[in-house]
Order: C-alpha cells, then structure tokens, then sequence
C-alpha cells in the first residue's frame, strides 16, 4: 500500500483536508534515471491514447528544471507515473504517492506558469499554485473557493552528478485540459430505499486498466458521504474481491470475472440479483466491457437473477412556467395554459413547480406567504402552507412538495400529497439566506443554494434519508457537498440529469451566465444569455431553458440558445 507522508500536499481551505492515500494502480519496478519512450495504454478507452507523454530529466538540468519537469510529469500516468519517478532521487522514487490526491489549476494555468521560490542553496524549492479543484482518495472531485492554493515544498539532492528531489508532497498537481484527458468520471451505482432506481455516485478515476478493479473496491466501500443515509447497496458490509483471483477484476474478450468471497449468510437469489445488477451496471461504462462473469464464493450468479431497474426518472412532460397570468406548459416553440389554472394576475404568484405524473401543480402566492396547490382534476387551488418567505418549491416522484424560509433556521418543510406538513433539519444552512431548492428527480438528493452576507454564494448537495415508503426522515445528510464553489454569484440551479446541475453563475466582477456543473466535478459554461434570471434543466442534461428578466425565453439545442419568438413567460420548471 501507498503510504501517506506527513508532508503531504497541503490545501489552504477550510474545506479541504489532506488527503489519504489512494491506491489506484500497483506498484511495478521504478526505472530512476532515464526517461521513458512511448507508453502502452491497455484500459480499453480511446481517449486514453490522446494523454501527452512527457519529457523525463536532461543531463544537466538545474534544481528548477527538475521540479518544473516533475510537475509536468504529473500529466503522464503512464507504467505507475515512471516518468514522474525519473526526477526523483531512487529512495524518494519508491515512496513518492501520486494518486494520494489530484489538484487542479484554473483554465490557462499550467505547472510551466508558476513561480518557484528556491533558497540561496538550490536544496529546497516551494510554489503556491491557485487550485480549482482537489479529487480525494476515493476519486470524488471537491470544487475549492475563489483564491483557494496549496503549498507544495520540494527538497533536492545531487545523485550520480544530478539533480534530483529527495522529497516530494504526494499528489499530483495538472491543469484542467490534462485531468480531463488522464482521469475520466465514472459512477459508482447504489440503489434508492425502494429500489426502484439506481443512483449514480460520480467519481473521478484514471483511465487505466486497473480502473476495474478500483471501482469494484469502491463499490464495495459504500457510497460518498453525502449519500449516506439516502441510498442502499445490496453489497453486504465486508464484501471483498476473492483471494483466489489476486484481488482483482480480469477481463477476457469483453466479459469482466469478478470474484467475491463467501458471504455469511448466503444471499438469496433475489440478493444475488439485486448485488449483480450494481456491479454490471457500474462496470458496464468501461469501453472493454461488454458482460460480467460474478461468482459469490465460487459459485457463479447467472444474468437470468438480474432485474432490471431504471438507472433514471423519465420526465416526459414539459416545463411549467407562468405566461399571460395563468399555469402554463412550453411545447416547442408555443406556450399553452393549463386548463385548470387559475387567473393569478392578483395572486401575485411566482414559482411554478409540476409532478412527474402531471397530477399536481404548486405555486408561491402572496410574495411568497403562501404555498399554493392545484390538482389537475381540481377546480381551484389551495393553500398547503404558511410562511413569511417561502423558496421555490421542488416536488420529488413521491410528490411530497419541498420548500424553506428565506431566512433559515436550518429546516426544510415537506408536504405530502395528503397535504401533510413534516419539518425536515439541515443544520448547515442555520443563518444562512436560503435562495432555491431542488430535488433530484430519483428523490435521494437535494440541491440547497443559499447565501451569507460577505460570504460567496453556496450550492450544497446533500443525500435525503427515506424510509421505503419513501417518506422523508427528519433530516438530511449531515455531511453535504459543496458543488461550484468557485463562483462568487449564483442566482439560480436547477438538476438537469442524474449527475449534474445548470445554473446561472457567475465569478466575481462578472455577469451571470448558464454553466453545466457536475455533481462531484468542474462546471463548464454553456455558451451567453443576456440578462438571465431563471434556468431550468431536463433529465438528459440538453433540455434547458432559461428566462430572461424581461420574460423572454431561451432554448439551449445543439450547443446554442435560441429565442422563443413571440413568447413572454417566467420562472420556468421541468416536472419533478
């Protein structure tokens, strides 16, 4: 196993701790000297091929030559990083862990741009490079604030006439054009309480051949901590890789055998099923892999026990939005009212929110007094509840309807269809100003976007814990995570697939534009809408809409936002 250094790469953030070690690739011979020449990718994955091989060190090189060239190393992870390893003194080569943890740098910034200061003697080294985004030991990508950097320390010697780093911070540190080339996001796959869905867990991982196995160790580990409490596995606690089979996940002509030890007691069918489909369904994304072979302490489970289960809610309806005073649906490039909505030119409402069966509207009334409920077979609304500034209301599949005060006191309020009223605790958002919530649509997590005077805007997401009626516990996760942390303003979010999130967001001295954000993973900006104040997400990730702060309406189709013509509408929201 990897160690874990106590000069380990050091992040100054409150949010970020040093992180442990990962053991994603063994260990194999160590060349020390020379550089390498073309590096064998076997993973499977094309895109793989397209990861720079670096330069190893030159006769001859100073101290600074040495740690840039090492840092640029990071990028080729090629035959245990060997590259990396030629700049390093032997011992130091042995021990040095590079998957401990992964920074990356902000667009335009490579290890080439940073400044190292170097003592009178050349023997030690430090840079302060700005970070964007750390991936921990069990590949989950943690955005860091704005101005977040680390501090890495490097100490060298001379070794057979040449400089080389006797001590070295474990980790790497690459741009984001490089991670996003050698580390490729994966989902570890856990059921809901009802085991109705399956939800993904996104993590980040190197492309490699070992990726197998690391995701099998990874399942079998449990989902990340803001999940906890809000999905199950089917895996039993201490479920590990058979030692018969090396500990590992082999693949032979496309079928992956994967091996688990004897399990006390025995799985029934049913279980062996239910432990089958997670594991095929997580391992299935690998290009390589076409078909698992799964053994439960020698014996194998036959794809016959697997059921079938939907990795993701269907959202069949269109967005609901508020056009010429009425509850009305987008189609195309049209806008129809709702045939039972109200006028709600007095009301003054905002908000919309529909079902994923169509069944039920909700809406804010009063500036956000009161929240309001239509049934489609109903003839009028009513009021389910009471606040002095309600948020944007969310419903999930079970249409249980969710909302919040402005001014928290770290409580959400959720309202069954019975119009049952229970108060569920979020303590983390205790004296915070809370600005949206959204439930994704398979119901296990919730979105919070919130905000603090001084403070830059904040999205956490955190798990909801259900019991397998799918009621709401008392409280959410106590450990959420926090997504899009470099952006100083977000103004609104919405769930646009299983994995990722859009919103209007902004860093600071700039307007507001529509990114795409991934749920453990960086944001990428959706081209420019003027002036926008409202975005809303389809389950596939390309249904998006956002609404200008004049009422006009945009539509994002092949990767660019078109105006709908002759249509005035506000507050749009896909159903769920």
């Amino acid at each position: 196993m990897m160690r874990t250094k106590p000069r380990a790469l050091r992040v100054k953030t409150m949010l970020v701790s040093v992180f442990t070690a990962l053991t994603l690739v063994g260990c194999s011979s160590i060349p020390t000297s020379s550089p390498v020449g073309h590096i064998e990718d076997d993973s499977g994955d094309a895109g793989a091929n397209n990861a720079r091989i670096p330069d190893g060190p030159e006769p001859g090189d100073s101290p600074s030559d040495i740690v840039r060239g090492f840092l640029r190393a990071g990028a080729g992870a090629g035959n245990n990083f060997s590259v990396a390893r030629s700049f390093l003194t032997e011992g130091e080569a042995q021990k040095w862990s590079p998957q401990e943890s992964v920074s990356v740098l902000p667009n335009g910034t490579d290890p080439d741009s940073l400044n190292v200061g170097t003592t009178s003697d050349q023997k030690t080294m430090s840079i302060s490079p700005p970070v964007v985004g750390l991936v921990d030991s069990s590949g989950v990508y943690n955005s860091t604030e704005p101005g977040t950097r680390s501090t890495m320390e490097f100490s060298l010697r001379q070794e057979n006439g040449e400089w080389r780093i006797s001590s070295a911070p474990d980790g790497l540190l690459i741009s984001q054009t490089d991670f996003q080339t050698i580390f490729l996001n994966y989902s570890l796959q856990f059921f809901t309480s009802d085991y109705s869905y399956l939800v993904p867990d996104s993590r980040w991982f190197l492309r490699s051949s070992s990726t197998p196995t690391v995701l099998m160790n990874e399942l079998l580990s449990g989902p990340a901590p803001y999940l906890s409490g809000a999905v199950i596995t089917s895996i039993p606690d201490g479920a590990k890789l058979s030692d018969s089979d090396s500990n590992v996940v082999t693949i032979e002509n496309g079928v992956a055998n994967v091996a688990l030890g004897p399990q006390n007691p025995a799985p029934s069918d049913r279980e062996k099923g239910l432990i089958r489909q997670q594991i095929a369904t997580t391992l299935q994304v690998i290009p390589s892999i076409s078909a698992i072979d799964l053994s439960i302490g020698g014996q194998t489970v036959p794809a016959s026990l697997q059921p079938k289960t939907d990795t993701s809610v269907q959202v069949d309806g269109p967005p609901v939005v508020l056009a010429d005073d009425h509850l009305s649906r987008v189609s195309g490039t049209t806008v129809a009212k709702v045939e039972n909505s109200p006028n709600l030119k007095k009301a003054k409402a905002s908000d919309p929110a529909v079902s994923l069966d169509d069944s039920l509207y909700v809406y804010l009334a009063d500036d956000g007094k009161q929240l309001m409920r239509l049934k489609s077979d109903a003839v009028d609304a009513t009021p389910i509840l009471k606040g002095t500034k309600l948020v944007r209301p969310s419903i999930d599949r079970f249409n249980t309807t969710w909302t919040g005060e402005a001014e928290n006191k770290g409580e959400l309020k959720a309202i069954g269809r019975d119009g049952k009223s229970s108060t569920v605790a979020a303590d983390f958002l205790n004296g915070r100003q809370l600005i949206d919530i959204e439930v994704s649509r398979d119901g296990t997590r919730i979105v919070l976007l919130s905000r603090h005077k001084g403070e830059p805007d904040r999205l956490d997401v955190v798990g909801i814990p259900r019991d397998k009626a799918g009621n709401p516990s008392g409280h959410v996760s106590e450990t959420p995570i926090e997504v899009g942390a470099n952006f100083h303003e977000i103004k609104d979010v919405s769930w646009a697939g299983s994995t990722s999130l859009v919103a209007l967001a902004a860093e600071e001295g700039e307007s507001a534009q529509p990114f795409r954000i991934g749920v453990t993973g960086p944001a990428e900006q959706l081209g420019e809408v003027s002036d926008g104040s409202r975005i809303a997400g389809g389950v596939d990730g390309r249904s998006i809409l956002v609404t200008g702060a004049d009422g006009a309406l945009y539509s994002y189709n092949s990767n660019a936002w078109q105006k709908l013509v002759d249509v005035e509408a506000k507050d749009p929201s896909y159903p769920g």
